[in-house]
């Protein structure tokens, strides 16, 4: 019996920028170790579950400039794996390439790492299984030629089980990102094999499993919902079966909430649910949206007035907010003399003297220039239809 965690993509020490300065200290904290917390999760599964292996199929870091601090929390990983008795195969990909040409602190004496020429190696598992591992690491970023060609068939008479560790996308040979061949991969005979480079978890083939893992932590607001690794096993005796397991302690996640009259409702809705982990939410609001909520929107404060209404005890953090524009059909006709068309009396409002009317001379000049400007006006132009579409019929 053989029992082995898949964990492509860790990206150990990625920075998650692009968000909100009014981010709340607690969630800096959390964001800031979120990648080094999934894989202290990863770890203490592994040992509780008594695997044989960790297999890393490429982009374990983030990047090849790696601090200190990521060198020595990976170094007390692997050497608590190494305690435990449990290998682990290590292979570079796209982003963490140039690692395999760098100097690294001595691995501990189960760590496995895969030069950038094909190879395979042998080791025997706790059960007595010979289990032998095919893998290769990235000598540049793109990496345009498939492995596949270089990576033996299975010995059936020489191994139990053989495992091919390959970070990459399906294509046409000579595409980037050793685009490979499912049918060409599968021919191989081998009995897992353990997918990087694609941050969705996904199954390309059952039979013997082909797969992604997806990414330990997702890395920005569109790689949503859990994230973690497989834990594979032929416990049931049916061969390599995937369980996924959740480790990502910041999860990403979107949230379309209808029909909201005002902020306080919006904020009562939001702490009305529950969430497992810390959450950094992009929030859709649909049908018919409050005027409040349209004015603050309209006037660029929404996504920051509802960080402040924000409980300090939430587990989640409001990153974005969008008010979807209404379809055609949602849209309320507006009743207007016969000669005069909506499009028509929104331009005639909406131009250069009007604003200029409108806007103080303490606005900075910047703003002032953008909505002189063609685009500044189009945009004034689409709010102001949004915000006619969306009225409330009984308005005047």
């Amino acid at each position: 019996m053989l029992k082995f965690i898949h964990a492509g993509d860790v990206h150990l020490g990625n920075p998650f920028t692009g968000l909100s300065q009014h981010l709340r200290t607690d969630f800096q904290a959390a964001i800031q170790k979120a990648t080094f917390t999934a894989l202290d999760r990863l770890v203490e599964t592994a040992i509780v579950e008594k695997v044989d292996l960790v297999l890393f199929p490429g982009d374990l870091f983030h990047g090849s400039d790696n601090s200190a601090l990521i060198q020595e929390r990976l170094l007390q990983a692997f050497r608590k794996l190494d305690q435990a008795d449990i290998w682990v195969a290590v292979s570079f990909g796209n982003h963490d390439f140039q690692q395999s040409q760098l100097a690294h602190p001595t691995w501990p004496d189960h760590v496995m790492v895969f030069d950038a020429k094909v190879e395979t190696k042998e080791i025997m598992v706790r059960s007595g299984d010979r289990v032998s591992l095919t893998g290769f690491s990235y000598s540049d970023r793109f990496q345009r030629q498939s492995a596949l060609p270089d990576f033996p068939v299975k010995d059936s008479q020489l191994e139990d089980y053989h495992l091919g560790l390959y970070h990459g996308a399906i294509g046409q040979n000579g595409e980037a990102y050793a685009a490979f061949n499912l049918d060409e991969m599968v021919a191989k005979g081998y009995d897992y094999w353990a997918l990087g480079h694609i941050h969705i978890r996904q199954v390309l083939h059952e039979n013997p499993m082909v797969a992604y893992s997806g990414n330990l932590q997702g890395l920005n607001r569109n790689e949503t919902g859990p994230k973690g690794f497989y834990l594979v096993s032929d416990e049931a005796g049916l061969g390599l079966q995937a369980e996924f397991r959740s480790v990502a302690p910041v999860v990403w996640e979107n949230l379309a909430i209808a029909d909201c009259p005002d902020l306080a409702t919006l904020q009562e809705e939001l702490s009305a649910r529950d969430f497992n982990e810390t959450t950094l939410l992009s929030i859709q609001l649909t049908g018919t949206v409050g005027q409040e909520l349209r004015e603050n929107d309209s006037w660029g404060l929404l996504l920051e007035k509802l960080q402040q209404s924000c409980p300090s005890s939430a587990k989640y953090w409001p990153i974005k907010v969008d008010l979807v524009k209404p379809t055609e059909a949602d849209v309320k006709p507006v009743q207007l003399p016969a000669d005069v068309a909506l499009d028509e009396a929104i331009a005639a409002t909406v131009n250069a003297e009007n604003i200029g009317q409108l806007l103080s001379e303490q606005v900075p000049i910047e703003v002032r220039d953008y909505f002189y400007s063609k685009a500044g006006q189009e945009d004034l132009q689409s709010r102001l239809q949004r915000l006619i579409a969306e009225r409330d019929p009984n308005e005047n």
